[in-house]
């Protein structure tokens, strides 16, 4: 039995470094596009990936329709992403692996935890040296048939292009025939408001969606999501402006 559980372990992340190089190569439809540049031989000269699971802890964001948190479905596609880049060589960090949060006991209530958590989140991402942040959410909508992911940027420098990378990628292979585009994120998100690099928030469905809510309920589904947005960041990196956009 032992040996079959590793076996198998092998295999899926044997499959999974098959399907980022296959997802880079190609990915179909994406009509942005750019010279390519190296980044040297050395792992500390690479830009870090800043993988954040949005929400968590008390905050357990919205409900899908089989009652599952989004913080968990969030958390999920992150590990997924931290080990695709553990497994590809990517530097990453993460803003939380764990469903659990430590608050400080100066935290007395929900509203002021989770306060503490976008400011704690907000100053580990400063702190990382040549940072590139995207943020994984879930949507949720009043009327069903909504559907589709939704990526978001900042005004900072980078961060377009790399929302953009993600729609495109996420609506070629999630959503074929989707119109949405990238669009700015609400200046009234702290978060985004307070980190200095280039940053894009991924709403990677809509929960409120009876299907989209099904699916993301699957680990194969949350596994694709996963090597789509490494595929996306892979992208980014070897785009000659990604610095400028």
């Amino acid at each position: 039995m032992i040996k079959t559980i590793k076996l198998e372990k092998l295999l899926f992340f044997a499959l999974m470094i098959l399907a980022v190089i296959l997802a880079i190569v190609f990915v179909h439809g994406s009509e942005i596009s750019g010279n390519t540049f190296s980044y040297g031989t050395g792992r500390e000269e690479m830009p870090t990936l800043v993988i954040d699971a949005g929400h968590g802890g008390e905050d357990g964001g919205a409900v899908s329709l089989s009652g599952v948190l989004e913080s968990t479905i969030n958390l999920d596609i992150a590990l997924k992403m931290a080990a695709l880049a553990d497994l590809t060589g990517i530097k990453y960090s993460m803003t939380r692996d764990s469903a659990e949060i430590i608050y400080p006991d100066s935290a007395k209530s929900t509203a002021k935890r989770k306060v503490y958590d976008q400011k704690h989140r907000a100053d580990i991402i400063n702190k990382t040296s040549n940072a590139i942040l995207i943020s994984i959410h879930q949507n949720y909508f009043g009327h069903a048939a909504v559907n589709g992911p939704q990526a978001f940027y900042t005004k900072k420098d980078g961060s377009e292009l790399l929302a953009k990378l993600i729609q495109s990628t996420m609506n070629n292979n999630l959503c074929p025939g989707s119109r949405r585009v990238a669009a700015p994120v609400s200046q009234s998100i702290f978060l985004f408001k307070s980190v200095s690099c280039p940053a894009a928030l991924i709403e990677c469905g809509f929960i409120s969606n009876p299907k989209e809510s099904q699916l993301l309920n699957t680990e194969d589904y949350k596994r694709k999501i996963s090597v789509l947005l490494m595929s996306a960041y892979m992208q980014y990196l070897s785009a000659d402006d990604n610095r400028s956009t």
